[in-house]
């Protein structure tokens, strides 16, 4: 399938988002050896109510995407406040408690690249709700410390949160 845009509203400004396949043959194989980074630092967690919603806004201020928790879900808050929801399984495999009551250290990892397309792009995430990335975003799976097991649900991240959490 061709790419083909979409325009959406971020402020007052209108940005037009190529609409990309995330699981395309090109992204999987570039991802496949892409280089291998470990999300570091703290977020802070609390279960998710069943049916609650999230807007994930960047630091920028840009809505990146929309999601809805379903029972058993996390609500995550990262360093810069974005907000999203992760599933229990996943939050459990990726982060670990500290002293801290709601508060956990990251030890998860992902393969991951710079948005090649060079312009804003939109994705249809695996939770169903288009996601939304810049020019400078990356595109990541998750992954474990070998670079191996991709979990195969590519996704975008901020281009400065990623530099921000992952080393």
């Amino acid at each position: 399938d061709l790419p083909y845009c979409v325009l959406s509203l971020h402020g007052d400004e209108l940005v037009t988002h190529t609409q990309i396949d995330r699981k395309s043959p090109a992204i999987l194989a570039a991802l496949a050896v892409a280089q291998v980074f470990k999300k570091q630092g703290t977020v802070t967690a609390r279960p998710a109510v069943e049916g609650e919603q999230i807007e994930t806004v960047l630091g920028s201020g840009v809505k990146e995407t929309t999601n809805s928790a379903k029972l058993g879900d996390w609500i995550m808050t990262n360093p810069s406040s974005e907000q999203y929801i992760i599933s229990q399984q996943k939050f459990f495999s990726r982060y670990e408690p500290t002293e801290t009551e709601g508060t956990y250290t990251a030890k998860g990892y992902c393969r991951a690249i710079k948005n090649p397309f060079g312009e804003p792009i939109e994705i249809m995430a695996s939770w169903g709700s288009a996601q939304n990335g810049d020019e400078n975003c990356m595109i990541a799976d998750t992954c474990d410390e070998n670079g191996e097991n991709m979990d195969g649900e590519p996704y975008l991240i901020d281009g400065p949160a990623f530099a921000e959490t992952y080393k």
